[in-house]
């Protein structure tokens, strides 16, 4: 396995994570969506056209956790050593633990806060895998690649076209897999089986340890595990 086939699987891992918060907000949170702002943002401005909302300031400072933790994820590599696909995955871990134990009657919007911080920091960390971008927290850009790169294999054989189409349709599936088990967790287990997340949270950890130290843990499959058993097996041939 590559560094690039790491990166491929740890965005596929990160898929499963987004889906699955968000879809706890959506289904705990009366259809809000927790991985994005726009329809904060539409909401904002009508409310400045003149549209009533008693939620207008709470959507709107919404909108700015979501846009402080994008800054972040600028600031952080700049002025730290922090490792931001480990400072995404322990931020995804805290607002599943969070979520799981806010009160029941909490505004819905205030309610999403850990999930907006969370996953805007996990957009900005987690950018693309195999040679593409790709969100691992929303589905609309990654629908139309895939859409438009199955289009474009089945008119023209383009072999790029279906390595691009597998991949979104990876994503896709994966992202949709976090929802199922969101539904699946919370239907047992209501707010509280948010804690689920922990496990791709954890996978995720792993998968990211590993690539970060690739050329380690290669080193020491080949040497310690490969090696011995090939040496083994020459002995073996030679008596």
């Amino acid at each position: 396995m590559c560094s690039r086939d790491m990166d491929r699987w740890i965005h596929f891992n990160m898929a499963i994570v987004g889906g699955f918060l968000g879809g706890f907000a959506i289904l705990n949170h009366h259809e809000l969506f927790g991985s994005a702002q726009t329809s904060n943002l539409i909401s904002v401005f009508a409310d400045l056209a003149g549209h009533p909302d008693a939620n207008f300031f709470v959507r709107l400072l919404g909108v700015f956790i979501y846009m402080f933790a994008l800054s972040l994820t600028v600031i952080l590599p700049k002025f730290t050593r922090l490792h931001l696909p480990y400072v995404s995955l322990f931020i995804d871990a805290m607002a599943a633990l969070i979520v799981a134990f806010l009160p029941s009657d909490l505004n819905d919007f205030i309610a999403l806060y850990p999930l907006y911080f969370a996953m805007a920091i996990q957009w900005c960390s987690f950018k693309g895998g195999d040679g593409f971008t790709c969100s691992t927290i929303f589905s609309t850009n990654n629908l139309r690649q895939f859409t438009t790169s199955m289009t474009e294999y089945l008119c023209s054989k383009d072999p790029d076209a279906l390595r691009k189409w597998k991949f979104f349709a990876s994503v896709l599936l994966c992202f949709h897999f976090g929802v199922i088990v969101s539904y699946l967790s919370c239907k047992n287990f209501g707010h509280t089986g948010s804690l689920v997340c922990f496990l791709p949270v954890f996978s995720g950890f792993c998968l990211v340890w590993t690539r970060k130290h690739f050329v380690a843990v290669k080193h020491f499959v080949y040497h310690y595990l490969i090696t011995p058993k090939k040496s083994s097996a020459y002995t073996t041939e030679s008596e």
